[in-house]
């Protein structure tokens, strides 16, 4: 029997029924389901939507309210459409402003009945470092990235936070700048944006778009609190969450099933990495997951046919440490 005190969990849902009720369904399956709080913010329609949009969501709004998910459950409604960007910087504020942590997960995640316990676990064992902002339950599969072998550790370190379900404490949300006071400043220099885009080379692009093109997002101000504190994120080397929303359905994902996962982590008592460092192996895996970039198409057959039998990628595209 756990004993810990298990943080509150958020949820954000709107107009997925079929989604949310998926994620509710694992959420509920969770061990530590019956000993948490569940926050489930609803989001209202857009003055224009149509009667398909304002139908799914009096539907989600009926499923959240069906049953008791999980020991405590606390359903907001929002009268107006505020979007997922405010919609999410209001409730994590909200909820970590009255608890000191938190855990948040979105409409279209499915997550393994561990996902609890090893999120409670990190927020207890990461909260004295720190240089850790957050917590992810999400990780690359093996087809896209290769944790090593010799990795002796069941999370790695990661300049880059994960936002398909994920945990942090106050005192780190409390770093984001919501006006994004250094854009300008990272925009005019060079080495800043390259240095941002350490984990990925869309990093800067989409912090400008977010910025310049209205882009609701809201996570790449938090990697950018990361980026400016010299923090990082702990990161599973199995998943504990498949996104589900990678259909098309979502506001900012399109149709990604290499993102999928067939099986996520059960383990409830992982070894967490000690000392927080980045193994270049890994960091070099991850950068290379995110980098646009296209390699030359007999390295690309070569990695596939490495893939197919078993033994990982063999080329990448940059590596970050040589």
């Amino acid at each position: 029997m756990e004993t810990m005190n298990p943080a509150p969990i958020v949820m954000f849902a709107y107009a997925r029924p079929e989604h949310t009720m998926r994620t509710l369904e694992a959420l509920s399956m969770n061990t530590l389901a019956g000993q948490s709080r569940l926050y489930i913010y609803v989001d209202g329609v857009k003055s224009d939507a149509t009667e398909a949009v304002v139908n799914a969501n009096s539907e989600v709004k009926r499923i959240v309210s069906s049953k008791k998910w999980c020991d405590k459950v606390e359903i907001i409604e929002s009268s107006i459409n505020k979007g997922l960007a405010k919609s999410i910087r209001d409730g994590v504020t909200e909820v970590v402003n009255r608890y000191g942590k938190v855990i948040v997960v979105e409409d279209d995640l499915v997550t393994s009945p561990a996902f609890l316990s090893y999120m409670n676990k990190a927020l207890d064992f990461y909260e004295k470092y720190p240089a850790v902002f957050s917590i992810g339950g999400y990780t690359y599969p093996p087809g896209k990235m290769t944790i090593p072998d010799d990795y002796p550790y069941d999370t790695y370190a990661c300049l880059r936070n994960c936002s398909w379900g994920w945990a942090t404490w106050k005192d780190r949300w409390d770093t984001i700048d919501w006006n994004a006071t250094n854009y300008v400043a990272m925009k005019n220099n060079l080495a800043m944006r390259q240095a941002f885009n350490r984990m990925g080379d869309d990093e800067f692009q989409m912090f400008q778009q977010q910025q310049e093109k209205g882009l609701n997002i809201w996570s790449i101000l938090f990697t950018m609190a990361h980026f400016e504190n010299h923090a990082v994120a702990i990161i599973p080397c199995k998943s504990y969450v498949d996104n589900i929303g990678l259909d098309g359905s979502g506001e900012n994902c399109g149709v990604q099933t290499a993102l999928s996962h067939a099986s996520l982590c059960d383990n409830e008592n992982p070894h967490f990495l000690d000392v927080v460092y980045e193994d270049k192996r890994i960091i070099n895996a991850f950068y290379n997951v995110n980098c646009r970039q296209r390699l030359p198409f007999i390295k690309r057959a070569l990695n596939r046919i490495s893939k197919s039998l078993g033994r990982g990628i063999v080329y990448l595209k940059r590596e970050i440490y040589a």
